[in-house]
């Protein structure tokens, strides 16, 4: 393997720029087959044979009308006042009657239904509005989650100076994983760590670098999968968490193993070569270790 590594570290640094371009030529290629035949990520999941999967299948054949996706419009009044003051209550319950006129929709629960309880926050300043769908939430068309964001926004123009309605839910939550704050200011750490540590921004940005185009990649991939097979809302999450990681950490050992050659005083391609050979074994290793594990999970039977 380590003579392997050699040689191909010694070819793609003598071929660089058509390695950049090869890889280029993939992103491009995958984020094209992402924007034309990606799918839908599935909420729905069943794992046979469990108890839970039992008394879901039982709850499904008892109550047909909840076993379908649901979205919930999150509703806040001024400061100081309630859900419930008469201005505030007749645009929602306006909104509910909209909400449940809509094709598709097979309930509608307001936060001044009586026969239903905890829609509303202790203080009532806030309340949920609850939209029943039928079907799952890979069924639901673009033009009901279009309608459902239409009559939300007229919703929050029709409250008082000072509230606000957001839509949201379990309807929504199949739609791409965007980088939230956490994950940017994890990326934004990740840098200062390697700075601090290689004492070079470029030497710091080849890793991180490195990462997120193999999530990129990887997240597009899963994407032009989802139109041939189910997958779940969770794997492009957990592509990003398990890519970023390794991805840095990995490319770390042969960006760290390079430069202590280059500090010997090795030429560029000799370098490139050595750590590939060397630091590359090390990483391949470590990677195969990590898809047997990820294998093992198949000796579980969830599908």
């Amino acid at each position: 393997m380590s003579s392997f590594l050699y040689r191909l570290g010694h070819r793609a640094v003598a071929a660089r720029r058509a390695v950049f371009g090869v890889w280029l030529a993939v992103l491009l290629v995958v984020g094209g087959a992402f924007l034309g035949i990606g799918g839908t990520l599935d909420n729905d999941v069943s794992i046979p044979g469990t108890e839970s999967q039992a008394a879901l299948d039982r709850l499904t054949a008892t109550f047909p009308q909840v076993s379908g996706a649901s979205a919930q419009v999150i509703v806040v009044a001024p400061e100081g006042r309630q859900v419930a003051d008469p201005d505030v209550r007749t645009a929602i319950e306006d909104a509910g009657t909209r909400f449940s006129e809509l094709d598709g929709v097979a309930g509608v629960v307001t936060p001044f239904d009586e026969l239903v309880s905890g829609t509303t926050s202790d203080d009532g300043r806030a309340g949920i509005i609850t939209i029943q769908l039928d079907g799952a939430s890979t069924t639901v068309t673009e033009a009901t989650k279009d309608t459902l964001q239409d009559i939300t926004v007229e919703l929050d123009a029709a409250l008082p100076d000072g509230a606000q309605a957001k839509l949201g839910g379990q309807l929504f939550s199949a739609e791409f994983p965007e980088m939230s704050l956490t994950e940017a200011t994890g990326v934004a750490v990740a840098l200062v760590v390697l700075v601090l540590a290689l004492g070079s921004l470029v030497a710091a940005g080849m890793p991180l670098l490195n990462a997120l185009i193999g999530v990129a990649i990887s997240v597009g991939l899963i994407f032009v999968a989802a139109a041939v097979v189910p997958t779940a809302t969770a794997t492009p999450m957990l592509a990003l968490m398990l890519g970023l990681a390794v991805g840095i950490d990995y490319a770390l050992f042969i960006v760290s193993r390079y430069r202590e050659l280059l500090a010997e005083g090795l030429p560029v391609p000799e370098a490139a070569a050595r750590a590939t050979g060397t630091a590359g074994s090390a990483v391949v290793f470590a990677g195969l270790t990590v898809m047997i594990a990820l294998v093992g999970l198949g000796v579980a039977g969830i599908p």
